[in-house]
């Protein structure tokens, strides 16, 4: 793939901002949809739920320049163009400590669980092994097919939405996917790269002609908001630690997915230093957003469809989105004016990113040999991970430590993949035994 800006392009200042501004409207739908479901099912005041999301946002703005520029003195940062955000995957754990020991139980687990991810990321080059390209191949074709249906309700105006699918949804996102695709495949240069912000502007502009456009919260937030560390308090609890660390290590399994899909996309080699440097990272910021009033974090899928698309791959791009996330998450009405994108104008931009999340597992793959063997590795990673996407109940009634594993499909498609690539013997070793098996009779 071509690239407009390669990974260590410094473009000029304005062109950073406009740059980065598309790979966080990318994200925010996640950044901020994570506490809110979690502050509205715990039953948060309006003020709780405030500070649950302003911190959020300060928290991956963190997180994320600290994955674009590296901090040396500590090994951290994947020094790679990843947005970390507060993650959907940690929302059920989440509210399900919340039931049992309160929101203070949440803090205590989502720390521990981080500096839990911390220790394992000194020995990613012993994980690794596991994920060969006909793995990660298979993972991330999965990570673009299973939040893909999360694109389609930004689209159709929001999961749960009574009007759920209606014209006037369709039409603006249907319009900002026309624009996204027509700037970036008819033009070139700082205009194809900035497709995805162009078709986004336009739909925003297009919302607030239709008289759709609420911007009541705006004007109702503060001018500015100090963070006040351990708001909800800190409790530990065993229990709750252990089902944390859990989902801790399928985010880390769907991140390690994520940095290999960033790096091919990127044109730059992921060895082991790095992707270590970017896991403990993970795991540092979610011990700190912890303590700082926030849910843990993780690299965020949505934006290695963005690179794909726009062919900016700089890192100090994303470095520019963390910096917004940061001024949003300190000023709250900066913070609201983003957050009243609406989700048709996010999900028409969505649907091609995810789909371009699914090309770049479809270009790792490109590269194995389509074995018998490699395609049964593929089927059955993609069986098992499309089975509980599609019908998640089916997990219903397992144990609740294994319903948070095999619920998520990522998750649940990579480990059947490492499973089986390490289980069906190669081309070589299964003639070997074949013909062993043939002396015999």
């Amino acid at each position: 793939m071509e690239l407009y800006y390669k990974l260590d392009d410094r473009p000029p200042l304005v062109k950073s901002l406009i740059l980065g501004l598309q790979h966080l409207l990318s994200a925010l739908p996640g950044i901020i949809g994570a506490p809110l479901v979690v502050a509205s099912v715990l039953g948060f005041s309006i003020q709780e739920t405030v500070i649950l999301v302003n911190a959020s946002m300060l928290m991956s703005g963190v997180g994320s320049m600290i994955q674009g520029l590296g901090f040396a003195p500590l090994k951290l940062g994947a020094k790679l163009p990843v947005i970390q955000g507060t993650s959907f995957a940690f929302v059920g754990v989440s509210i399900t400590i919340g039931f049992q020991y309160g929101f203070a139980a949440v803090v205590g687990a989502t720390v521990a669980g981080g500096l839990f991810e911390v220790f394992l990321s000194f020995y990613i080059h012993r994980i690794r092994k596991f994920f060969p390209p006909v793995v990660t191949g298979t993972v991330v074709c999965l990570i673009g097919m299973t939040i893909f249906p999360v694109a389609v309700d930004w689209l159709a105006g929001g999961k749960g939405a009574e009007d759920y699918g209606s014209l006037m949804y369709l039409g603006v996102g249907g319009v900002v996917f026309l624009l996204v695709v027509f700037f970036n495949q008819w033009f070139s240069g700082f205009i194809s790269s900035a497709s995805i912000l162009i078709g986004l502007i336009i739909g925003y502009l297009l919302w607030f002609a239709l008289g759709l456009l609420d911007l009541t919260p705006v004007t109702e937030a503060a001018v500015v908001a100090i963070p006040n560390p351990l708001h909800f308090g800190i409790e530990f609890h065993t229990g709750a630690i252990l089902a944390m660390c859990v989902v801790y290590i399928v985010s880390m399994v769907e991140s390690v997915g994520d940095y290999l899909a960033l790096s091919n996309y990127c044109d730059t080699e992921l060895d082991n230093k790095r992707l270590s440097a970017g896991i403990r990272c993970e795991g540092l910021s979610s011990a700190l957003a912890g303590v700082f009033n926030s849910m843990a974090t993780t690299s965020f899928s949505q934006n290695i469809g963005v690179v794909g698309i726009t062919g900016v791959a700089s890192r100090y791009v994303v470095a520019f989105s963390g910096g917004i996330l940061i001024a949003a998450g300190l000023l709250p009405k900066f913070g609201a004016l983003i957050v009243s994108v609406p989700e048709p104008v996010i999900g028409g931009a969505g649907v091609i990113m995810f789909g371009m999340i699914l090309a770049g597992g479809i270009g790792i793959l490109k590269k194995i040999d389509f074995s018998r063997r490699n395609t049964m590795v593929l089927a059955l990673g993609i069986a098992a991970g499309l089975t509980v996407t599609y019908r998640p109940e089916i997990v219903n009634e397992l144990p609740d430590l294994v319903k948070m594993v095999c619920g998520n499909g990522v998750a649940l498609g990579a480990i059947v993949t490492v499973i089986a690539n390490l289980v069906l013997p190669d081309s070589a070793s299964a003639k070997e035994a074949l013909a062993v098996a043939s002396e015999r009779h």
